[in-house]
């Protein structure tokens, strides 16, 4: 009877480990991310924080591009690829149909390091540049403490690689010449040119012919204020909220330990 007991005792404590096990694992239930930055160790301090979150909204703002940065305090035993991938895919990171994501994962308790890429900037920011990242950008300062300095480098190593690769607007990229704007820049000075030497030969007609009565010039005064274009940076920078935009992955990038 006493077996018995043990026997239902170690059964049901196998199945509640088990369960909990389940519950905790990163890969059936990632996290759902609402920040580019989201440091669960509490490694990183506040301005640090909202120094990277601007730089990635920005990011994103001018290219559609997202780069998103995630500190894990542990792994629960599980491949921190397999951890990368699902919540990748979960939170979407990137632009559906474009895939232009990149996740920056550390969990500090293993010491491992992830760069997942979504399948669109592979072309640029490969498995080999991603090893190279982890290894020459990150590891070094990781190992000596300096967390914000190891991410930054890789952060800023990433979008050197993956900016340009897409735009906002697709269509920035695939309209062929002049838009109707750069035409009438161009012809505005042409016509006020013109204009200006047609009035100087009439003038100067008006003279040797003797009929110039008034005895003064009229000029015409081109007052060039404002034509230029604004650019006014619209990125909300205070808005360093995230959302997915769909995109996906298929385990293209690379780990590292430190």
């Amino acid at each position: 009877m006493k077996k018995l007991v043990f026997t239902i005792l170690v059964y049901t404590l196998f199945v509640n480990l088990s369960f909990a096990q389940t519950e905790r694992s990163l890969t059936k239930n990632p996290p759902k991310l609402s920040e580019y930055v989201t440091d669960e160790t509490g490694t990183l301090e506040p301005d640090e924080i909202s120094s990277l979150k601007l730089k990635l909204r920005k990011f994103y703002d001018s290219t559609s591009t997202q780069v998103v940065v995630l500190l894990l305090t542990s792994l629960d035993g599980e491949p921190v690829e397999n951890v990368a991938n699902a919540i990748f895919r979960h939170n979407g990171i990137g632009g559906k149909g474009k895939d232009n994501g990149v996740l920056l994962l550390i969990s500090k308790g293993d010491r491992k390091i992830r760069i997942e890429v979504g399948y669109g900037l592979e072309g640029a920011l490969t498995d080999a540049m991603s090893k190279q990242i982890i290894s020459r950008e990150i590891t070094p300062e990781l190992k000596s403490g300096n967390y914000f300095k190891g991410i930054d480098n890789a952060v800023n190593a990433i979008i050197a690689l993956s900016k340009g690769e897409y735009s906002k607007d697709k269509s920035d990229i695939e309209s062929s010449g002049p838009s109707f704007l750069e035409v009438l820049a161009y012809m505005i000075p042409l016509t006020i040119f013109i204009v200006v030497i047609t009035i100087i030969v009439k003038a100067s007609k008006r003279k040797v012919s003797g009929y110039d009565s008034s005895g003064t010039s009229s000029y015409y005064s081109n007052s060039s204020s404002g034509s230029g274009w604004s650019s006014s940076d619209s990125s909300s920078s205070s808005d360093s909220g995230f959302s997915g935009d769909g995109g996906d992955s298929g385990g293209g990038g690379a780990s590292g330990d430190y």
